[in-house]
């Protein structure tokens, strides 16, 4: 392609984008995870899944899902607006790690070795840590 049409191109078609990008996503408004929220935006991945009961993070970015079924547990994580669901089975977590301010979770994703999830309360922290190391 002559180089007098590529630069108007690439000088006009790059802001333009950029322009629309901004004004198409501006008013997007991320909210916190609730417990139903999280219950219904697992349940579109994981249709069967019947949950028990929830459990957020301290910044309510993350939730564990968990179910009347035995060694079940749902994972809800969100990624700027955007949402991870996963089923917590031996295939996905490769290590669970209580540290001082919550849990890490090691996973057998290329993409995403460990995610990090606040949790203050000691108790919610150790029962989620007991059902993940025990599944």
């Amino acid at each position: 392609m002559p180089l007098h049409i590529l630069v108007p191109m690439i000088l006009i078609g790059l802001p333009l984008v950029i322009v629309l990008v901004y004004l198409t996503t501006r008013d997007r408004k991320q909210e916190r995870l609730s417990k139903e929220s999280a219950v219904q935006i697992f349940s579109r991945d994981f249709p069967n899944f019947i949950a028990h009961e929830v459990v957020l993070s301290d910044q309510a970015d993350a939730a564990f899902i968990l179910s009347d079924q035995q060694n079940e547990i749902g994972f809800v994580k969100e990624f700027g607006k955007n949402h991870l669901t996963r089923l917590l089975d031996r295939e996905f977590l490769s290590k669970v790690e209580v540290t001082t301010s919550g849990i890490d979770l090691y996973v057998n994703d290329f993409t995403l070795n460990r995610i990090s999830i606040l949790m203050g309360n000691l108790e919610s922290r150790g029962r989620i840590h007991e059902l993940l190391v025990t599944r």
